[in-house]
């Protein structure tokens, strides 16, 4: 009997893993790298012990030290999460050796569905509908130029080994083949130790559909139902839902059994997820088979009632599965968010530092997070800071309780997407479920702005930004008579006038372009959240105090605007504005990372959206491409040297 458990792993799922643990009674053992001394992961477990001072290989993929571990202190078993050693068969056959439990499958089938070569030989044996494609790793670019051919463009480069995105390219047509196909190997190599990729038809337009199965030791394998995972940047998801809006349940049943076909192929047993691609007509092809829990794994769980951590634990106890199909019912539906660090704006770059603040919503929502106020967000691992998951009694429910929920996130001291988040729940298309893999590069075809749609999104920013500016006026000087009445608001989309008619306590009334507001309003100034409340309506966002301005963030917009009293405004409208074609043309590096390659030289003549360098972070591997045309004058970083943000990388001429 499994009575106390390592956990492999950090950040929220270690915490989710530790909270299940502790429902069944079972003592957990944390651990965790140097960088990881303080993570908020330790807090939740009754014991912890450190893995090494190297933030990876070192301690986290260390099998040595956490088997040494296990052993010293009495562990009956190992929960790996996901990423890391999850899906390391030879991890396992090391556990087995010392007769320590994984909480997961046997190595042979995490060998088998792990190839994603071998895996489509399998799920074509199974019976299981596959994707036109090569089935062998590509030896060349000769080679993969006459496969790519043969298939027809576009076609997807895939790596072998792994999944999360990484190895991952599109090839649209011979002429990118080449540089895409050694970006996915160099990208697979760096995160699997593996650069083998083969290639197989792109679907245009396709749903990212996924079954989740659980199987027991005792031949007993059931399907919970499926989740949409089509909103992805950068080939990852970021915003996942139970059940889909787009199949049907004939289609569902289908996907289900085949789904089990595959799983009784390789003898499986605990918690796995098969993952379809799904054209327009609803044909479903086998994408991968990932043989762990899933990050999205909490919408399947609200909709069903089942603890799925819980369920790989009873399994790894050698326990059959109580929960026969006919008991699985999906009630209701669940929104998951991904909260990352991450910048929308700079396609998606990471960002790490300092938490110097997050404020998680509370009230009838899951919170899974891994951070807390102060922690540090390292540039060695995931992204993932937090996911916020939504249920409700139908799909418009749970996205209204979604979006409320996001309205409340705070985030200082770095970049996250939580507003990119509030702009892709705001829109109508999303709202229809009208989605597929492309939704992101379809809807941001010039990349997210943060731009606001309406007059009405406009006016409610502007009421933030005045009630924001009083309340300030009005705690430096009480004496409402010396407080100016006469303000104009300037910024990107229009001129406002705003005359103060009365202010008290919290309540205000003014004209704005001669309408008459008469509203109130509560900053929360830890979270610098502000609530308005007119004609019986709440406007919610975030204000920034800068310098010179104040930065507002509203219903996934961010806008900055400048306040003027009205005779202060004229003198500042005739100013001269600064020339930005006087501005030196530099590269700065966007993030804390790794240079793994410099593809420029001095002197070379580059164009705008050239690639100059790669950098690594994150996990990641990010191609810095250049904002304009230009001659290099000074590269001042080299091949494997580390960078901070802001950090000089390249001078033009």
């Amino acid at each position: 009997m499994i009575k106390k458990v390592l956990i492999a792993n950090r950040g929220e799922i270690a915490i989710r893993i530790a909270k299940s643990c502790k429902k069944l009674g079972i003592k957990t053992v944390g651990v965790f790298s140097k960088d990881d001394s303080a993570s908020l992961h330790l807090t939740y477990c009754d014991e912890s012990y450190l893995l090494g001072d190297n933030p990876l290989k070192g301690s986290y993929l260390n099998t040595e030290k956490l088997i040494e571990i296990s052993k010293k202190f009495s562990v009956d078993a190992i929960h790996p999460g996901y990423g890391f050693l999850s899906e390391n068969s030879g991890f396992v056959k090391e556990l087995n050796k010392e007769k320590i439990i994984f909480i997961g499958p046997s190595h042979k089938a995490i060998e088998l569905m792990g190839d994603k070569i071998e895996s489509k030989k399998i799920a074509k044996k199974a019976g299981v509908n596959c994707i036109p494609g090569y089935e062998h790793a590509i030896k060349n670019v000769r080679e993969g130029l006459n496969e790519a051919k043969k298939i027809g463009y576009p076609v997807m480069i895939k790596a072998s080994a792994g999944g999360g995105g990484k190895g991952m390219r599109i090839a649209r047509d011979k002429n990118e083949f080449e540089e895409l196909l050694t970006a996915a190997k160099n990208e697979a190599l760096n995160a699997f130790g593996d650069d083998r990729v083969f290639i197989e038809k792109y679907i245009e337009k396709p749903r990212h559909i996924e079954m989740q199965i659980l199987a027991d030791n005792h031949g007993n394998i059931i399907w919970l139902g499926e989740r949409e995972c089509s909103i992805q940047r950068r080939h990852q998801k970021i915003i996942e839902e139970a059940p889909s809006s787009f199949i049907d349940n004939i289609t569902r049943v289908k996907m289900g059994e085949q789904a089990i076909s595959l799983a009784r192929e390789v003898n499986y047993s605990s918690a796995g997820t098969v993952e379809f691609v799904v054209d327009q007509k609803q044909n479903f092809y086998f994408l991968e088979m990932n043989t762990r829990l899933q990050v999205e794994h909490p919408v399947t769980e609200l909709v069903t009632g089942i603890d799925l951590v819980e369920e790989m634990i009873h399994i790894a106890d050698n326990k059959k599965l109580k929960i026969k199909q006919n008991d699985v019912k999906v009630q209701g539906w669940a929104f998951e968010s991904r909260l990352c660090a991450e910048s929308p704006k700079k396609n998606f770059l990471p960002s790490a530092g300092r938490l110097v603040n997050i404020n998680y919503p509370v009230g009838d929502i899951r919170v899974d997070n891994g951070y807390q106020s102060g922690g540090e967000v390292s540039i060695y691992y995931d992204s993932l800071l937090a996911k916020i998951i939504s249920k409700g009694k139908d799909r418009n429910d749970a996205l209204s309780k979604m979006q409320i929920a996001l309205s409340d996130v705070a985030v200082e001291g770095i970049e996250t997407n939580i507003d990119f988040l509030m702009d892709i729940y705001k829109k109508d298309v999303f709202a229809k479920g009208n989605i597929n893999t492309n939704f992101i590069a379809e809807t941001y075809d010039n990349g997210y702005e943060g731009k606001i749609d309406n007059k009405k999104e406009q006016e409610s920013i502007i009421l933030l930004a005045i009630s924001y500016h009083i309340n300030y006026l009005y705690s430096i000087n009480t004496d409402i008579k010396n407080i100016s009445k006469n303000w104009v608001v300037s910024w990107q989309y229009d001129e406002y006038e705003i005359n103060i008619n009365s202010i008290k306590n919290n309540f205000i009334s003014i004209m704005l372009n001669n309408s008459l507001k008469e509203l109130s309003y509560q900053i929360d100034h830890i979270n610098k959240i502000i609530e308005v409340y007119i004609n019986e309506k709440k406007i919610k966002g975030r204000v920034n105090n800068q310098e010179s301005f104040l930065k507002i963030f509203f219903n996934g917009t961010e806008t900055h605007i400048k306040i003027f009293r009205k005779n202060t405004y004229q003198l500042y409208s005739i100013l001269p504005k600064e020339n930005i074609n006087n501005k030196l043309k530099n590269i700065l590096s966007p993030m804390p990372g790794k240079v793994t390659k410099v593809l420029v030289k001095e002197k070379d003549k580059v164009q705008e959206g050239d690639s100059l360098l790669i950098l690594d972070a994150m996990k990641m591997e990010n191609i810095i491409k250049s904002d304009f045309n230009g001659t290099i004058k000074e590269i001042s970083v080299k091949e494997n040297q580390s960078v901070s943000a802001d950090e000089m990388l390249i001078t033009f001429a």
